[in-house]
């Protein structure tokens, strides 16, 4: 239970630390907000560039950008590489620190900057390999599902 609970702890600290990026991101190539000028059709989720956000961020920030989300699940595999006694329970870390990081991410930027304005609004959520356009509901809705499965992995292996 403990390996939970830091995993938990890592995870939102991680979250902050994403959302901090993203809001001096925003201060300085967004100050009049972030809009995302795409329709999603019929599906919740597109993926597709953006010339309007890739013209507002010079390309060697966007670059930066993609290998700092390219870190991130980085950062997250090593996490459970270091704290996994078995493949399953790796794979539960894995779960558990995304899916908390990525809901905390949310929620700070909602304190920070007070966006997202609902779970409705649309966001870039991922950048590798193009962007994934989609509304805040499905990451975070993931997210929950990836914290339970996660939490089942790590109390169902045992360490040796």
């Amino acid at each position: 239970m403990l390996d939970v609970l830091l995993v938990t702890l890592f995870a939102v600290a991680m979250g902050y630390v994403e959302a901090a990026v993203v809001v001096y991101l925003r201060a300085l190539y967004y100050p009049d907000g972030f809009p995302v000028p795409v329709r999603l059709g019929r599906l919740p989720i597109r993926f597709t560039r953006i010339p309007e956000f890739e013209n507002r961020m010079p390309q060697s920030m966007l670059r930066t950008e993609i290998g700092r989300e390219a870190a991130t699940i980085v950062m997250l595999a090593s996490l459970a590489w270091l704290a996994a006694h078995d493949p399953l329970h790796g794979l539960g870390v894995f779960l558990l620190a995304f899916g908390v990081w990525d809901i905390f991410y949310y929620i700070f930027l909602k304190v920070l900057i007070r966006w997202p304005e609902s779970l409705r609004t649309l966001d870039v959520l991922f950048l590798i390999p193009i962007p994934w356009i989609g509304p805040v509901w499905l990451p975070v809705s993931f997210s929950v599902g990836m914290i339970a499965g996660g939490v089942w992995l790590m109390l169902g292996t045992t360490a040796p």
